[in-house]
């Protein structure tokens, strides 16, 4: 894949390193079971991976979530982060994949974890399978970081690299029309894999304040550090 021109090097590196992951994760070819949060989940092909790419384990265990809020997930993969919710109190979620495999991995989880009723997925792209009038508490994302120039990608490639960022803009430019008053947007970002940057143009573009609320070092092929930012109306 092409980088973006104005990233060096080290940036590549981090890039390709992803990219290794990926691939790495492409040779299971069967469905696996691997644990987040303590819980076990099965894992289908072409679905990212909790077993390969650890940013799913951190942001499950350390996504604030309230009791009783409704919660929206947007690329759940395989629906461990929306279940974990779900466990950590959640009354509704709704998750919306645009991969039609990791649609059905989640609902695969939903069965096994007996979330039927609190947990619903949805095929689509971004906000699109919602109705205009639906709103909820929280709305999160796990945002692909690896920011590339090529537009034509796989939907597994989808999850690890975001095109110009065009969809993370997207992502939050819509969430205010899906935001309950007083509501939040926590945004799983790496500022190490990502360009944190543009993530504050596009929430300043949107009328949002960004406050970091966690923050992780880990490793994969490199150190990167990983994050959760809240977004919330600015008043």
């Amino acid at each position: 894949m092409k980088e973006t021109k104005h990233q060096g090097l080290a940036y590549q590196a981090y890039i390709d390193g992803t990219r290794q992951i990926l691939n790495q994760s492409r040779m299971e070819t069967e469905p696996y079971n691997t644990t987040v949060a303590g819980r076990e989940f099965i894992v289908h092909q072409n679905v990212f991976s909790p077993k390969y790419f650890l940013d799913t384990e951190l942001f499950a265990a350390n996504l604030p979530v309230k009791a009783g809020e409704d919660m929206l997930e947007i690329g759940p993969g395989t629906g461990a982060i929306s279940i974990t919710a779900a466990y950590k109190g959640a009354k509704k979620v709704t998750a919306i994949d645009i991969n039609p495999d990791a649609v059905r991995n989640t609902q695969a989880n939903i069965k096994l974890h007996n979330m039927e009723g609190i947990v619903e997925v949805k095929q689509g792209d971004l906000y699109e399978p919602l109705k205009p009038n639906e709103k909820f508490d929280t709305i999160f994302w796990n945002t692909p970081f690896g920011l590339i120039d090529q537009e034509n990608i796989t939907d597994l490639e989808k999850a690890v690299y975001d095109p110009h960022y065009n969809a993370t803009r997207r992502f939050i430019k819509g969430a205010s029309n899906h935001l309950r008053p007083k509501g939040r947007v926590l945004i799983g970002f790496s500022s190490t894999l990502g360009r944190l940057d543009l993530l504050q143009d596009f929430a300043n573009q949107a009328g949002l304040t960004l406050h970091m609320l966690f923050e992780a070092e880990s490793l994969e092929v490199h150190p990167v550090k990983f994050e959760i930012f809240e977004g919330t109306l600015k008043q």
